[in-house]
């Protein structure tokens, strides 16, 4: 895996790696190659050390701190943070939102209960893309979201809150604000612009990272 630069732009969406299997290596050398703040949590750390990237911040325990550092020696210079909160996820959200980062890219386990959760409250402020199992998840809290995608491409969608009333446009089987109750699938009828909304109740979309190149 190739290291990323040195010069940071904290413009770029931050890359926070939870869970290091949640994409293939190739997928993960993609994601640095705009040279993000790469941001490590503690459980995540051994796997990660072993690509051979550089690493800005680690979030972990702070009964570990003395730990970790000296395996973080090589990283120089690195941000050894340290919290109470066994939600490390959450706690490195807390390291985004001081330092302003207007997005987030999260490699995570979306099969651990608390995640979708944790990214869920914290996109109110920073916008956030989980990276799971090889797919893509994009929280949209407005219930509106556009996207010029090639035809064929194929969409979960996710509904969070009860009376979700759901209208789509560009897709083989569109629907017309009927009342979204369990998740769906669809796949776009046109090469251009397809269009999802709700009656402003928030939802998840799923994509597969293999048809789609982070944009």
């Amino acid at each position: 895996m190739s290291s990323h630069h040195i010069v940071r732009d904290e413009q770029e969406p931050a890359l926070l790696i939870d869970d290091p299997k949640a994409l293939t290596i190739e997928d993960v050398d993609q994601l640095l190659e705009w040279s993000p703040t790469v941001i490590v949590t503690e459980k995540a750390l051994s796997e990660v050390l072993k690509w051979g990237i550089k690493i800005d911040v680690v979030v972990a325990n702070i009964a570990n701190l003395q730990t970790l550092k000296p395996r973080l020696a090589e990283q120089s210079p690195v941000q050894l943070l340290g919290f109470e909160d066994d939600n490390l996820l959450a706690c490195a959200y807390i390291f985004l939102l001081d330092h302003k980062y207007p997005a987030v890219n999260v490699m995570a386990d979306i099969y651990q209960s608390t995640v979708l959760d944790t990214v869920r409250e914290f996109s109110k402020q920073i916008d956030s893309i989980v990276f799971a199992i090889h797919q893509k998840w994009t929280y949209v809290s407005s219930g509106h979201f556009e996207k010029w995608v090639m035809v064929s491409h194929h969409f979960g969608i996710h509904p969070v809150a009860q009376n979700t009333f759901f209208t789509s446009e560009g897709f083989y089987n569109d629907y017309e604000n009927e009342m979204l109750l369990e998740p769906i699938e669809l796949t776009a009828e046109i090469t251009g612009k397809i269009k999802l909304k709700t009656n402003e109740k928030p939802l998840w979309i799923v994509e597969s990272v293999t048809t789609d190149s982070y944009k």
